[in-house]
């Protein structure tokens, strides 16, 4: 190790002790507790951060990958602990907020696996992807817990074949949708779109027009929106492609007005909290309108208002039907 890797080393040893004492003593480490100005939280390795037309600020410290909105409380998932150790230092924090203000903390979920990755509410039931033990957690409001395995599997080796690597959740009706991502890298398979019912039964798999996929959202004529991670583009399977960055894409908020979409730099997974990240900001014609430059890759992006159509409540708000047979069928 040269100088710059012994400090870079020292300073993540530093960051999981304080993770791992947050998570025992149940503090959640808020750095300010203003949102005013900002229209999206980021989750990354380095915290959630808050971004507006303004720029961003760091709202709490952290290793940080799922993110979902209740109400106009912002709920997150991070990781105490490195991903693929097995010590179950996964938690759900809750930042209670009004008028743009952060007025309490609280966690609400301890005990799950370090790898999980997206969280959504369907419903009123918390749904957690734990990712690297390729497991559906459900939470009901009265804290009952309840786990699926749609695909079973032991626990992440990599390059297998029955190890998908599932990242992302979204539900229609009495439909779910599953991103198998499938470690392009390892495998040489596209990432596919699973087709699930209501208790987590597949029903059908096809695979997309990318690699390496991450982040799901529901158009409004129906389609699914991806990011194609290692093109740096978003799909639908409508056969939309469009180019967003020379970076890898993951992170996906779906507005109105502008579609959010995150910049990650192709590194390594031990590598990636060392490297900046971009948000950049598209219209609903995916031109590109700002990117601006993060202190982290983006692990998840949401709209602070909810009104984001890669979240099963929303979708169920807007009464959108799922166009599955659409869905593309190449990788060409």
């Amino acid at each position: 190790m040269n100088r710059t890797d012994n400090a870079l080393a020292s300073d993540r040893y530093l960051a999981l002790a304080l993770a791992q004492r947050a998570y025992a003593s149940g503090e959640v480490r808020l750095v300010t507790r203003d949102l005013n100005g900002c229209d999206h939280i980021i989750a990354t390795r380095q915290g959630l951060l808050a971004a507006g037309a303004e720029g961003w600020r760091r709202i709490a410290h952290g290793q940080y990958y799922g993110l979902t909105m209740d109400g106009s409380d912002i709920l997150a998932f991070e990781a105490c602990d490195r991903p693929r150790r097995a010590t179950r230092m996964g938690r759900v924090i809750r930042l209670c907020v009004q008028d743009a203000r952060i007025v309490d903390t609280e966690v609400f979920v301890t005990g799950l696996d370090n790898g999980c990755h997206q969280i959504d509410l369907i419903g009123d039931t918390l749904v957690v992807v734990d990712t690297y033990r390729q497991r559906i957690v459900e939470i009901a409001p009265d804290a009952t817990v309840k786990e699926f395995a749609p695909l079973p599997f032991n626990r992440e080796p990599p390059g297998t074949a029955d190890y998908v690597h599932f990242n992302s959740v979204l539900a229609c009706g009495d439909r779910r949708l599953l991103l198998l991502h499938n470690d392009f890298g390892r495998t040489g398979r596209a990432s596919e779109i699973a087709l699930l019912d209501a208790s987590w039964n597949i029903l059908d798999r096809r695979p997309v027009a990318g690699t390496g996929c991450h982040n799901l959202a529901l158009l409004e004529e129906g389609a699914i929106l991806t990011c194609g991670s290692l093109e740096g583009t978003l799909i639908s399977t409508a056969g939309m492609q469009a180019k967003v960055s020379n970076l890898m894409t993951r992170g996906l908020a779906v507005g109105r007005d502008a579609i959010a979409v995150g910049g990650s730099t192709f590194s390594e997974r031990e590598h990636r909290d060392g490297e900046p990240g971009v948000l950049h900001l598209l219209d609903q014609q995916l031109r590109l309108l700002s990117s601006l430059p993060l202190p982290a890759p983006p692990t998840e992006i949401r709209r602070l208002d909810g009104n984001d159509l890669s979240l099963s409540r929303h979708v169920a708000a807007c009464g959108l039907t799922l166009d599955w047979p659409q869905v593309t069928c190449s990788t060409g």
